[in-house]
């Protein structure tokens, strides 16, 4: 697919292309050659912010959208949450077949749209780089700013891809990955898993080290503090990186100081607002921007007029998480729903979520603050830098670091909490108290994946009964084949996964 751009030279003015048909087209559009766009860019590289401005839309309102269940990646943090074994579903609508673990042919529009989109940003981040990289040394703010977010997205966008192409880099650094392109080169083929977390890390270094001391302007930008937390993910996957989990903390404790601590009433507010104080990097939706129902709120407010509330299609905790949150912990109000439901399946209503509330929700006890569907989109946030941070402690061999962190945040969320646990105990509750906080957000499959757990779903009673129950860790089941339209386009692939 050709993500195609274009500068039009009109008092320095910008104009966003549209999407064709091949990914892996670099070159500008018919409106202005490539030496027109350089001349635009050394009078003013602030120019190029129309293509910053396309690449976080495509995040939430993808140009390559198909259908209802496609909002970019919290579209994909649902899907791949689905795909775990913490989020319970009972009916057949959107989502049912990420659900079922029988989304990942190679024909079928998850796997497209997933593809498609991830690139098509990458694409755009591709053209700021090119657009500025001889203006990197030029010690202005506002091109490291531009070139730390292009590099900082370009990294998550491959880090999200490789997860779902292919199993976790640990034991498979050998296998085929994905193509991988850039401003100065492009491989069509399958590269190596390892040469993809090789461009993976170089992109998030830049994009850290660009971003660093420029704080946070904006919450739907990408900043130092959510490049060092997609830092820290990143090097969690990366068992042979030098000291990893050491520098798996210290990027964790870096974003930690982009926010903190939400309060009670945030926490029960619906996570629906970038001004959340946890959130360092987001999406801002209004009226004009919002997908209406092509939208996560859509999907997972069970009292909105969406797919997740008017027409019954809840998404539940699965009961034995939710039975091992502590009655004192606020984070069991996000769970359980007066649903009005006569449907014998929503006997379990008390475990349907009610975490995430649209803004314009009309769910009891709550204001509304906006319009139906304009909630903003979080994709990172403090919270769970602290549970990272634990993890990462813990497997340096700081066990009392560890608790102290873990300490820090459970008592935000449990003025009572208290552990005396030690050794595996411990990184088991630091585990458990992620998998509780992180709920919804898209972070648990990938969890499983780089611990090689199993799917085990055999110890709740709110799964749907023709669900996979158990799913051995490293099945083809969690990775996506390659797209057909990818194949058909390029020859260099041949193996598109089992």
């Amino acid at each position: 697919m050709k993500y195609t751009k274009y500068l039009a030279i009109l008092a320095a003015a910008f104009m966003m292309g549209s999407c064709s048909d091949d990914f892996l087209d670099k070159e500008p559009s018919e409106n202005a050659s490539e030496d027109q766009i350089k001349d635009l860019l050394d009078k003013d590289p602030t120019a190029i912010q129309a293509y910053i401005t396309g690449y976080y839309k495509n995040m939430f309102s993808p140009e390559a959208q198909q259908s209802h269940d496609d909002f970019g990646l919290k579209a994909f943090e649902l899907a791949t949450d689905l795909m775990g074994d913490d989020m319970a579903y009972m009916t057949s609508h959107f989502f049912v077949y990420d659900y079922l673990l029988d989304n990942r042919a190679s024909s079928y529009r998850r796997t497209t749209t997933y593809w498609q989109e991830l690139y098509a940003v990458i694409s755009g981040a591709n053209e700021v780089i090119s657009g500025l990289k001889e203006q990197a040394d030029s010690g202005d703010e506002s091109v490291e700013k531009m070139l730390g977010q292009s590099y900082t997205i370009r990294a998550y966008c491959y880090f999200w891809l490789i997860n779902m192409y292919q199993q976790p880099y640990e034991w498979n650094k050998d296998k085929l990955g994905i193509p991988i392109y850039t401003e100065s080169e492009t491989k069509l083929n399958r590269v190596p898993v390892s040469e993809v977390y090789e461009q993976i890390l170089s992109d998030i270094d830049k994009g850290y080290n660009y971003l660093k001391g420029k704080g946070i302007a904006k919450k739907d930008e990408l900043n130092e503090y959510a490049a060092a937390a997609i830092y820290a993910n990143i090097l969690s996957f990366v068992n042979d990186y030098p000291d990893q989990w050491n520098e798996v903390a210290k990027y964790a404790k870096l974003a930690i100081e982009g926010g903190s601590l939400m309060s009670e009433k945030e926490l029960l507010s619906g996570f629906n607002d970038l001004s959340l104080s946890e959130v360092l990097w987001g999406a801002d939706i209004n009226g004009e921007t919002n997908t209406f129902y092509a939208s996560f709120m859509s999907q997972v407010d069970p009292y909105g007029p969406g797919y997740g509330g008017n027409l019954g299609n809840y998404k539940m905790i699965s009961s034995d998480l939710y039975e091992k949150i502590s009655d004192d912990d606020i984070r069991k109000k996000w769970f359980g729903v007066d649903l009005g439901e006569t449907n014998t399946h929503y006997k379990v209503r008390q475990y349907v979520q009610r975490k995430f509330i649209d803004i314009g929700s009309t769910a009891p006890g709550f204001t509304p603050t906006g319009d139906t569907f304009c909630s903003d989109y979080i994709y990172l946030r403090t919270g769970e830098m602290y549970f990272v941070a634990a993890e990462a402690l813990y497997r340096a061999g700081k066990e009392n670091e560890a608790k102290t962190m873990l300490t820090t945040i459970m008592k935000t969320r449990n003025p009572k909490y208290e552990t005396s646990a030690t050794s595996d105990a411990l990184l088991q509750e630091i585990e458990l108290q992620k998998r509780i906080e992180m709920w919804g957000e898209g972070r648990r499959l990938f969890d499983m994946k780089r611990r090689n757990e199993s799917l085990d779903r055999t110890h709740a009673i709110n799964h749907s009964a023709i669900a996979p129950k158990e799913v051995p860790a490293g099945s083809k089941l969690f990775i996506y084949q390659i797209p057909d339209k990818e194949l058909n386009a390029n020859s260099e692939i041949t193996d598109k996964n089992e």
